[in-house]
């Protein structure tokens, strides 16, 4: 039987800066890790201990993982000491992944906040892998300061490949030309008709629920509005209990949940 505790050892390849205290670190493992947007791995450093991280790469060919990691604490510290060479250890993939038939022949919204970007990031590439899958992508994304915006080179090429890229900053710099104020005042720059469209959602707390409730006061059906929830979780599948929240486990039962799910729960509430 396989051992759902042990995990796969990685080495990182390359590690890519995305803004302050931020990196995308892309990992090659010894076997091949299919994943979908939205699942997760528990990654761990020996002598540190394991973290929940959010897939942000697609299923590859190359047996390569890509994770972005904000350094927050002991273990994510401990990644970010860690240099191209390194080993890294994964258990997973973990989770449900985020629903695509919902989106098939309608327009989509992203919104994304801070480093929920990166869960999404995936799906944005799915969408340019399958263009005639849907139609109009339009990605509404915020971060507390220019300099924290992150994959914001890729962001550059996702405009010129069609997507609608809408960004906003809560603090602006001298050289910040964009829009300044919440991800959800974008709103009436979004030219889909949000009735039709589909919406994947990742930020900070209060911005899923703002945004998860106003897109319901649109029109928007419940099972549309779908977004990825974080909690503590120290196994990853249901064993010890770190993200029960009101009748659902975080891990085993999310991370992805639609707005129709948890709507009546306490599955936002602080963890």
């Amino acid at each position: 039987m396989k051992n759902i505790y042990l995990p796969v050892s990685g080495k990182i390849e390359e590690i890519i800066p995305q803004g302050r205290d931020v990196s995308l670190f892309r990992v090659r493992t010894q076997m091949p890790l299919d994943h979908a947007p939205g699942q997760f791995f528990m990654v761990s450093v020996w002598g540190a201990g394991e973290v929940p991280i959010s897939v942000a790469s697609l299923s590859g060919e190359d047996n390569t993982v890509e994770l972005c990691i904000r350094r927050a604490g002991l273990v994510t510290g401990a990644i970010h000491s860690l240099k191209a060479g390194d080993p890294l250890w994964l258990r997973g993939p973990y989770g449900n992944g985020f629903p695509l038939d919902v989106s098939r022949g309608r327009d989509i919204v992203v919104v994304a906040g801070g480093i929920g970007m990166a869960p999404l990031r995936p799906l944005i590439k799915w969408f340019m892998k399958k263009p005639e899958d849907v139609g109009q992508v339009t990605l509404l994304y915020g971060a507390r300061t220019p300099d924290e915006i992150v994959f914001r080179e890729e962001m550059e090429d996702w405009k010129e490949r069609g997507i609608n890229v809408l960004l906003t900053v809560d603090r602006a710099d001298e050289g910040w030309k964009g829009h300044v104020g919440l991800v959800t005042g974008l709103w009436q720059e979004v030219h889909s008709d949000l009735k039709r469209a589909t919406a994947y959602i990742c930020g900070p707390e209060v911005m899923i629920k703002a945004a998860m409730g106003e897109l319901f006061l649109f029109g928007m059906p419940e099972e549309r509005i779908i977004t990825t929830l974080e909690a503590h979780m120290k196994c990853g599948v249901g064993k010890c209990g770190h993200c029960y929240a009101g009748p659902r486990y975080i891990c085993t039962d999310g991370p992805v949940f639609s707005y129709r799910e948890i709507k009546n729960y306490s599955l936002l509430l602080s963890r």
